[in-house]
């Protein structure tokens, strides 16, 4: 197929316009928001870059993070994760399906969760299990903490359990990214989108509020789609 160039560069120019447009700037560290604070933007990336470390002899029990070392997820694009009493004002969690091949135990988590506020950095990777195709009872959450800004790479935020979450082949569960309401109810970061997978998945959100950003779905889960962000579940 022969692409206009000229047309090419007018359509990349128009997506950036556009991008400008639907943005607000979080503050002068170069991260910006879309209006509806559902989605972070590293405009000025970290030029230094670290390579992800995975653990040795486990297994891949469900994920999407790249095998190349230096773009294991893509840094600069993500969902916004927020407390309750966050910068942003209210709180909003996502959340992944995924549904084991075979019988595991879960031993770790991985996520390529950022800060964007420094003053907290922690938060929850949990296992849900399914309720009607969206996050359903909480079968175990790990305190964890982002060690890294949102728009470096390519550092991972990780849970690990010694004696590992039973999962169950063909049952569906979630991998939840979400916030502690009595002791961490000021974090504020982004889960960055995955390198390898640009389709639009299923996915779930959890919006609460004390004002209107969530509009009808306040307070619950709420099925959508879009890209992924990075991930692993490892176990054995």
């Amino acid at each position: 197929m022969i692409v206009n160039k000229k047309l090419a560069s007018f359509v990349c120019f128009a997506l950036v316009v556009l991008v400008s447009l639907a943005a607000v700037a979080a503050d002068d560290t170069g991260i910006t928001l879309t209006r509806d604070g559902r989605t972070a933007i590293a405009t000025k990336p970290s030029t230094d870059i670290t390579p992800a470390q995975h653990p040795a002899k486990v297994t891949t029990i469900a994920g999407n993070l790249s095998d190349y070392p230096f773009g294991v997820f893509f840094c600069c694009y993500g969902n916004t994760i927020a407390g309750i009493s966050s910068a942003l004002g209210f709180e909003v969690w996502a959340a992944i399906p995924f549904t084991p091949t075979a019988d595991f135990k879960v031993t770790e988590l991985e996520a390529s969760v950022g800060y964007i506020e420094s003053a907290d950095t922690n938060f929850l990777l949990s296992l849900y299990g399914d309720t009607s195709g969206l996050p359903g009872k909480v079968i175990k959450s790990f305190a964890t903490s982002a060690t890294t800004v949102f728009g470096d790479c390519c550092t991972l935020a990780t849970a690990k359990s010694s004696t590992g979450v039973p999962v169950t082949k063909g049952t569906q569960y979630w991998l939840v990214v979400s916030t502690n309401d009595k002791k961490h109810p000021t974090f504020f970061g982004a889960w960055a989108f995955n390198s390898t997978d640009m389709r639009e998945h299923p996915i779930a959100y959890w919006c609460k509020t004390t004002g209107n950003q969530c509009g009808s779905n306040n307070g619950k889960w709420t099925a959508s789609t879009n890209l992924l962000p990075g991930y692993a579940v490892l176990g054995e």
